[in-house]
């Protein structure tokens, strides 16, 4: 390709059945090594599939220059498409014009090579990207846990990196480009740390025209949200300044130094909770992780990496024990059972909620285990673990549907922690673990306290609902049942005193009373008021205790 690159006239042609617009001086390499064979790319040697979802399918395909093409192909299929494109550019016709556009611009990208449709009656039905591939390039998040990961000699290099992702957000805005998902997954980075290059990818959804204000910020927070993990407080105040200042026209989303973290801060908030909520409720439709069908009339939600043949198949095996009283039945009750069955090679627990006709109405919104199902996934979204929910088969529908069962990870190895407290602290052996004992107390205060900040309200946060992964003195904590948690509501203060009933009431009374004010503290330590308050916290724990069966040194089964 030439030096100027988006200058040159297009060239068009047909291959594939496609209709192709490519860069002059790349005709021909893109015709006869992507083009002519774009059935057979994912195939051909050398090439890789870096990304496959629902949208696109993405390939690092080698051409005979020596270096490579990023190719994008795109699926169209279904109504909303077919109705969009009538009227909107494709996304390969977007990120072609969008690409030239900024490299004209002087502002760093993949600049395209061709793009291709295939339209009938005005309709698109195929599109694909051609682009170079930047040689040497991670994604930001990658460059920075390479690079920038750790210690305070790095500072420097962060700075860097900061100011130039800040001098990049304004050179894209002031040229009149909005990104509209500007975030690390959607930057490139290159070079050595102390001088950075940054390249903005992924164009279908950048806006041109004059920048607003409040385009400007939106993208500035998406960056700073994509980085939270990453950067302190100070370093995003810093960068959002490097940015006011790297233009001549103004730009002051705030007057003073808290004002703006604290807005900062609770914009970032914003992004993270429509994150959170927009994965969660991926599991209710067909995603690049799940899929919906139907077998033999049981609506089954799956995985994509399981056959939903096979949960039915499931399915009929628990019923079968069931009614057998077979050894793999761990459960048997008037509402719910459960059984350990195998899946290919792995063990699972299939959960039974048993058709019941006071849940009948609330079948009409929501299932018990459909509620169940979404709780997991959006716990496991969260960032805390819980055992893995792997399918739900849903027999019927509505006010008609009879039984429900939940395929979900079988914990193993893992143990209850009322278990591990009687095993490792009860009688003699308390003294010699007070350490590991103290280490585990703080853990599952913290746990809790987390849980409560995110919005996360367990309405059977026992001890009997808490499992242990690996080695105890790792305090890696795992939520075995979710039927009753509640996600993405202010946790009140009354729901955060059940809890921590139900877990003081829960827990065998070797784990002391001082060990119970160690988990207070800890549970509390964002908390002032709490802290201040303790005693009237403690008597109002222990008046909802009583309401409750204690555990003294045998646990609930």
């Amino acid at each position: 390709m030439s030096a100027t690159g988006t200058r040159e006239t297009a060239v068009a042609f047909r291959a594939s059945r496609l209709d192709w617009r490519a860069e002059a001086a790349d005709a021909a390499l893109v015709r006869a090594e992507v083009a002519e064979r774009l059935e057979a790319l994912e195939s051909a040697p050398g090439a890789q599939v870096l990304k496959r979802n629902l949208v696109r399918t993405v390939l690092r395909v080698p051409l005979s220059d020596g270096r490579h093409a990023i190719v994008k192909r795109y699926r169209v299929s279904g109504l909303v498409p077919l109705v969009k494109y009538q009227v909107r550019r494709s996304r390969a016709r977007t990120e072609w014009e969008v690409g030239r556009a900024l490299a004209r611009a002087g502002i760093a990208t993949s600049v395209p090579l061709a793009y291709a449709e295939r339209r009938s009656a005005n309709a698109l039905r195929d599109a694909a990207l051609v682009t170079r591939e930047i040689e040497g390039a991670l994604h930001l998040n990658a460059y920075v846990d390479r690079h920038l990961r750790g210690d305070a000699p790095r500072d420097a290099l962060r700075a860097s990196l900061h100011a130039e992702l800040a001098l990049l957000a304004r050179t894209l805005h002031d040229a009149g480009f909005a990104h509209r998902d500007f975030h690390g997954g959607n930057l490139l980075v290159t070079g050595p740390p102390d001088s950075p290059r940054v390249h903005v990818i992924d164009l279908h959804s950048v806006r041109r025209g004059r920048i607003s204000p409040r385009a400007r910020w939106r993208d500035l927070v998406k960056l700073l949200h994509s980085l939270r993990n990453d950067t302190t407080a100070e370093e995003r105040l810093d960068l959002v300044r490097s940015y006011a200042r790297a233009g001549a026209e103004d730009f002051s989303p705030a007057l003073d130094a808290g004002t703006l973290s604290r807005r900062l801060d609770r914009a970032i908030a914003r992004v993270e909770r429509v994150r959170v909520r927009s994965r969660t409720a991926r599991c209710l439709a067909r995603s690049t992780a799940f899929d919906i069908s139907r077998v033999r009339g049981v609506r089954v939600h799956h995985q994509r990496a399981i056959d939903a043949a096979e949960v039915v198949a499931l399915v009929d095996a628990h019923r079968r024990n069931v009614a057998a009283g077979a050894a793999v039945v761990l459960k048997d009750g008037r509402r719910s059972s459960l059984s350990r069955q195998r899946l290919g090679d792995r063990s699972v627990i299939v959960k039974q909620y048993r058709d019941l006709w006071w849940e009948r109405v609330r079948n009409l919104v929501r299932p018990r285990a459909l509620s169940a199902w979404v709780a997991g996934n959006g716990l496991r979204v969260r960032g805390f673990d819980a055992a893995e929910p792997l399918a739900l088969a849903l027999c019927g529908r509505g006010i008609a549907m009879t039984d429900a069962f939940l395929v979900m990870e079988d914990l193993g190895s893992a143990r209850r922690v009322d278990h591990v407290a009687l095993a490792r602290y009860g009688g003699d052996r308390a003294p010699a673990q007070r350490a590991e004992k103290r280490a585990l107390v703080a853990s599952a205060a913290e746990l809790v306290r987390r849980l409560h900040a995110a919005g996360v309200y367990h309405a059977d946060l026992k001890a009997v609902n808490l499992f242990l992964r690996g080695e105890v003195a790792e305090a890696r904590f795992v939520l075995a049942d979710y039927d009753r948690v509640r996600l993405d509501r202010e946790v009140s203060r009354r729901r955060r005193i059940k809890n921590l009933a139900q877990l003081s009431a829960s827990v065998p009374v070797c784990v002391s009373l001082p060990d119970r004010l160690r988990f207070f503290r800890a549970y509390a330590a964002d908390d002032p008021s709490a802290l201040r308050a303790w005693k009237i916290w403690a008597r109002r724990i222990i008046e909802a205790c009583r309401s409750k069966i204690v555990v003294e040194m045998q646990p609930i089964e």
